[in-house]
């Protein structure tokens, strides 16, 4: 029995390779997933290690508030009170800032369009500093300043070349004295590095005498635990002290965690494809053993059980689960490398490493491809098993006269446990819920759409009846078979249907924000850099003093700890907050904002706080406070949930600095522009949006992001036409006979080859139609879901879909040119010879 299934793999080895490479994508995005994480888990840790391999010990405040971002500096004065420690060898302070800008000589600002701008202190004294100068010097003074030699090279600046650098406050025009990296990367990973000596980096970055933390090498023979126990007896109380170990495990793990998601995202577009597979396969292997009936009953009559032909088959899936799997993981090694080349165009220049594979990956690899193949298989494998031995005597062929009873009755069960799942996951329950429910709710299309298939691929197919009879034939083969259709049309029907909800949520999400904006936005422009990274409070200052402009609000936020939650809180001056913001207060009155806090409803509700109740708030600078609750407003997407005053704002927090600046109009609006124009003549980096202009900036950025996953899911389009390939090359060799029939009766090879293009347009058209309103289905569930998060609005991106729909079409022409030449070039004696 195992040689006869192996005489009748080698005899389909073609048929089975189209279904093989569903499986190979598939496998090669999980793995090559695995790959590139590993790698460039494997590569920071190196790095971090390199960067730190003379520190023993850092010394920083401790923060209640979790995130490097919240933490406090440290005096300068502690380098003296450290360095009297025994075992100490040097220490050194070290300053930096992740939010700086950069003007070019024309005084432009530097958009990285993703990598942060990081300034940093650079001590070439040190035997601890990481940085080396590649060209030029170190800098040295108050107007030198180094550059990493990508960031360089866009600016086009040579070393003496003059630019600008803005930090916490105006810009300041400094020299190019050298370029910098790390000894193993030019930057780290992709960042903008800006180097200055240590005491020009505290005043450049705001901490004149104070330091983010200190460096501290240990004497030769004294452990870094040794050392650490010994500082953290000279410390002050908010100060510690910890080896360069936990350090660096912090930073690596954190560093992952970023991995992880971004390693979920990938998964989650792998198991889309692989899904799309199964459909691929499990039809292939059904229309096999279709093709198969009279062999197999042969089988049976001879003496073969039922368990021996299932596993005949299941053997052949076992095969092509295999070997597509060793060479998805071989092309795996391929894609890390193009998602690696891919992150270097949107500017994350990752350092070189060795590639790392991971046993689990492999592991990992051959197991997803297997499964997946044989439970894809099972069902025609069983199928296979229930052909009777009389069938030998019969014509083989698919027996689509069953009756769809039981099926309904299947596909009812998947539907209304698929609903159940998406209703409870999207209501809070979780992401997993979500994810089943999508499979449960596409199984459920997939096993219900051979009801419809007949009458809707009929009325489709009414607008090819008028160009002759091939077309007419082609929408008869398409309609003959509606169990085979739906099948073929599932896959194709997966990938349309998320791209079809991506767009919907996309689309709705554009139309809410100008929803918001108009409900929300009291003020006519919005100020904010590029990726809204922080800038100095001054600006804000500076459009003040302009006559002639309105209120002018500058928004910060921060991170605090109210009870066990971190959340974000935001300070703004209170007596521009109404005019820039429409604030809907429920209860209390802004008035009191001064000295105290106000919330959105829904917090109050949660937390269940009225006005005047005090709320206990812990700061990272100075710990707990009290505020007395002064206001409840409605949900403000711009106000977000907690609101203070700017002078608590300052006494509590060392950053001062501002996220966004809201301005209100009061007059003309071309001198109103122009005077903010001219108040932030020293900072060209913030940029200037009218209303219309901030709502087509966010829908610019969703477009970007809906551009992304559509490319993602490219993957599962393309394995949905080699389904459809697959299925129409089948259907060829199984009506050889028919076709070589209708050649001899007159067909002429065009004809025949436009029939089969009709079917496949046909089959991915009413595939398209099924993905398009079940993406409808679903991208309005999303918006119901998210409608307390500001989508409040349902829309239909209609262009969109036409688009996706017109596209399904030309992909059923694509994917009938191999069976359709191959359907023509049939010899007409050999094909009616046929038994």
């Amino acid at each position: 029995m195992l040689r006869a299934t192996f005489r009748g793999l080698l005899a389909r080895k073609l048929r089975l390779l189209l279904s093989g490479v569903a499986i190979v994508l598939g496998v090669a995005f999980v793995s090559g997933t695995f790959i590139l994480t590993d790698t460039l888990g494997r590569v920071f840790d190196d790095l971090f290690a390199d960067v730190s391999r003379n520190t023993s010990v850092t010394v920083r405040a401790v923060s209640t508030v979790s995130g490097e971002e919240n933490r406090e500096p440290v005096p300068d004065s502690l380098v003296a009170t450290v360095r009297a420690v025994e075992g100490v060898a040097e220490v050194v302070g070290y300053a930096a800032d992740e939010h700086v800008a950069l003007l070019d000589k024309q005084g432009k600002a530097f958009l990285t369009g993703g990598p942060p701008v990081i300034g940093v202190s650079m001590d070439v004294t040190s035997r601890q500093e990481a940085l080396r100068v590649k060209r030029g010097s170190a800098p040295r003074g108050p107007d030198q300043v180094a550059l990493d030699a990508r960031t360089a090279d866009k600016l086009d600046l040579r070393l003496g070349d003059r630019f600008t650098v803005l930090a916490k406050g105006p810009g300041r025009a400094v020299t190019l004295s050298g370029i910098v990296g790390l000894e193993k990367a030019d930057s780290f990973a992709g960042a903008t590095l800006v180097a200055a000596d240590p005491p020009t980096a505290q005043t450049l970055f705001g901490m004149a005498g104070t330091w983010n933390g200190l460096s501290v090498a240990a004497e030769d023979g004294v452990s870094q635990q040794q050392l650490r126990d010994r500082i953290s007896t000279v410390l002050p109380k908010g100060v510690e002290a910890i080896t360069q170990r936990k350090t660096i495990d912090e930073s690596s793990q954190q560093l992952k965690q970023g991995l992880s998601v971004f390693n979920t995202v990938l998964l989650v577009f792998a198991g889309v494809s692989l899904f799309v597979g199964m459909f691929l396969i499990f039809n292939t292997f059904s229309m096999l053993v279709a093709q198969r009936t009279r062999e197999l009953a042969l089988m049976r009559a001879l003496g073969a059980s039922r368990t021996q032909v299932t596993m005949s088959v299941l053997v052949e899936a076992l095969v092509v689960g295999v070997l597509s799997s060793a060479l998805g993981f071989g092309l795996g090694i391929g894609v890390a490398v193009g998602l690696r080349s891919v992150l270097a165009a949107f500017g994350i220049d990752l350092p070189e490493g060795q590639t790392v594979i991971a046993a689990r990956t492999v592991v990992v690899a051959l197991v997803v491809g297997v499964v997946v193949t044989s439970v894809a298989a099972l069902i025609p494998a069983r199928r296979a098993a229930k052909v009777a031995p009389v069938q030998a005597m019969r014509e083989s062929g698919p027996a689509e006269d069953r009756s769809l009873r039981r099926r309904t009755a299947i596909g009812l069960v998947l539907l209304v446990s698929g609903i159940a799942a998406l209703t409870a996951g999207l209501t809070g329950s979780g992401l997993e819920l979500v994810g089943a429910g999508a499979v449960l709710s596409f199984l459920a299309a997939a096993t219900l759409s051979p009801l419809v298939a007949r009458p809707v691929v009929g009325t489709l197919g009414l607008a090819f009846t008028r160009l002759g009879v091939p077309s007419r034939l082609g929408r008869a083969n398409a309609m003959r078979s509606p169990r085979r259709t739906s099948a073929t049309a599932a896959a194709l029907m997966i990938g349309l249907a998320l791209v079809a909800m991506v767009s919907t949520l996309g689309q709705s999400v554009k139309t809410s924000l100008v929803q918001v904006v108009d409900t929300s936005l009291g003020a006519d422009y919005v100020l904010h850099t590029d990726q809204y990274a922080p800038f100095s409070p001054e600006a804000a200052v500076a459009l003040r003093q302009q006559p002639g402009l309105g209120a002018v609000a500058a928004f910060r936020i921060v991170e605090v700890k109210i009870g066990d939650d971190q959340v974000g809180v935001q300070g703004v001056e209170p007596e521009a907050l109404q005019q820039v913001l429409r604030l809907d207060v429920k209860k209390g009155s802004l008035e009191g904002l001064a000295g105290g806090l106000a919330v959105s409803e829904d917090v109050a509700k949660s937390r269940r706080l009225a006005v005047g109740d005090d709320v206990d708030i812990t700061w990272a600078k100075t710990g707990r406070q009290q505020l007395r609750l002064a206001a409840v407003y409605a949900k403000n997407q711009f106000a977000g949930d907690y609101l203070v005053s700017s002078t608590t704002y300052d006494q509590n927090v060392t950053n001062k600095l501002v996220i966004v600046v809201a301005v209100k109009s009061e007059g003309d609006p071309t001198a109103e522009r122009a005077a903010i124009e001219k108040g932030l003549e020293g900072f060209p980096n913030i940029q200037i949006e009218d209303r219309a202009e901030f709502v087509k900036a966010q829908a610019d950025q969703i477009d970007s992001l809906l551009n992304i996953i559509t490319g993602l899911l490219v993957f599962s389009v393309l394995i949905a036409v080699l389904g459809i390939i697959n299925t129409l090359a089948l259907s060829v060799v199984e009506r050889t006979r028919e076709l070589g029939l209708l050649r001899a009766v007159g067909l002429q090879r065009k004809q025949l080859r436009r029939m089969i293009r009709v079917e496949s347009v046909l089959i991915s058209v009413y595939g398209a139609l099924l993905g398009i309103g079940i993406g409808l289905a679903f991208g309005a569930a999303v918006v119901a879901a998210l409608h307390d998060q500001g989508i409040t609005e349902f829309a239909v991106p209609l262009s969109r879909l036409l688009w996706v729909l017109l596209a399904a079409g030309f992909a059923g022409v694509i994917a009938a040119a191999l069976p359709a030449r191959r359907a023509a070039r049939l010899n007409v004696l050999q094909a009616i010879a046929i038994e």
